[in-house]
């Protein structure tokens, strides 16, 4: 179930971190922070379908343990956002209030994903 989890989880930070780079090719990065929590939801949500489309009747609580991800899920894309951005040197930085948003965004939409799986999958 950690391995499952895990995976969701970095699938999740995975692709805000490439939706990210992909767009700084043609976007300035201060638009993309405007826009970086639209790819968290996204991927917020994609990490709660997948949560539960990989354990299916494994999970207990799919409402809280999804939310949960989810935050963490934020919470990790915020910690690799700023690993990365300490690297760039054009006062690229990220404050707590970003963090509370990510988290908020991506365990909203965790769990509205989770949600969709769970009744698309009729569990």
């Amino acid at each position: 179930m950690t391995i499952a989890t895990l995976k969701s989880i970095f699938i999740g930070v995975g692709g805000s971190l490439i939706l990210a780079v992909f767009c700084s090719t043609f976007i300035a990065i201060d638009k993309i922070l405007f826009l970086l929590p639209i790819f968290i939801a996204f991927n917020g949500a994609m990490t709660g379908y997948r949560l539960v489309e990989m354990l299916k009747n494994r999970i207990m609580n799919v409402s809280l343990f999804s939310f949960v991800l989810g935050v963490g899920m934020g919470a990790l894309t915020f910690v690799a956002l700023n690993f990365a951005g300490s690297f760039m040197g054009n006062g690229f930085s990220l404050n707590i209030y970003d963090l509370f948003i990510y988290m908020a965004v991506s365990g909203i939409t965790s769990y509205l994903g989770a949600k969709l799986a769970v009744r698309y999958f009729n569990l």
